[in-house]
């Protein structure tokens, strides 16, 4: 996260326009989100552009990170953080969100360029798509996870998947494994692509995933490419969350240097 930290303000025109680029969390790493904010807002910055890079349909997008903030929540959304160990921002400080963009079209553009090297024939190809999901918006994971599917096989793969993987594996349409093999068995498909939609690497990736493909592969004498990867680092997300961060103080790497400071 750091790194890809560094990646967005080197985009050009963001160092120009902010005092600084930082990377903050929710939860299990430091800096927390408000303390950042009460950090730059400390040195004197106006304003605080909170940019969310959790690539997810999660409560942290739609309820904690606006409850951190401060900005307006239900009520019992602020005490659930307080009763979490979380100290929220007080309301009214000059904080916003600014969002990254259509989580479909980052995550398609994003598997398409960690498959690129490998692609050959996509026409033959089938890609299995391994997520983390939530069990609080699994109609909504499953509805974005059919878009990417049908938008992959639309960009010419002869077919797409998905098996969830961590804590609601067990919602998954079948496991990870029979999900590889199903992709090896449709007409035409010769190589099977997976997948992991997931924003860091982990034991998701180098444990439970890698054992499902050597299972895949030990069944279904297929050829199964994998790599122990996670969505970042992207430079294309990074100049992404660099022009959105311009565009939301009305500026653009093309117009140089700006006044304003966040």
């Amino acid at each position: 996260m750091h790194a890809f930290t560094e990646d967005v303000a080197a985009t050009p025109g963001v160092k120009d326009a902010f005092t600084a680029v930082e990377a903050a969390f929710i939860e299990h790493s430091t800096p927390r989100i408000p303390d950042a904010v009460r950090m730059a807002l400390s040195t004197g910055c106006p304003e605080v552009l909170v940019v969310p890079l959790f690539l997810t349909v999660s409560t942290h997008v739609g309820e904690d990170l606006p409850g951190l903030l401060g900005l307006p929540v239900p009520e019992h959304v602020r005490r659930r953080l307080v009763a979490e160990g979380h100290r929220p921002l007080a309301p009214g400080l000059p904080v916003r969100i600014v969002p990254v963009g259509p989580l479909e079209d980052l995550l398609y553009n994003n598997i398409m360029r960690r498959t690129s090297l490998a692609r050959r024939h996509p026409g033959h190809e089938a890609v299995v798509l391994c997520a983390y999901g939530s069990a609080i918006h699994h109609e909504r994971w499953e509805e974005l996870m059919h878009a990417l599917r049908t938008r992959l096989m639309r960009g010419g793969f002869a077919w797409a998947d998905h098996a969830w993987v961590g804590a609601i594996v067990g919602m998954s349409p079948q496991p990870l494994a029979q999900t590889i093999l199903k992709a090896g068995q449709m007409a035409g498909v010769q190589r099977v692509h997976v997948v992991p939609l997931l924003m860091a690497v982990g034991n998701l990736q180098t444990l439970t995933i890698a054992a499902a493909v050597r299972d895949a592969e030990k069944r279904g004498r297929l050829q199964v490419l994998y790599e122990e990867d996670a969505i970042l680092p992207d430079g294309d997300l990074a100049a992404q969350v660099g022009f959105r961060a311009l565009e939301a103080l009305g500026l653009f790497p093309s117009m140089g240097t700006g006044g304003a400071k966040a």
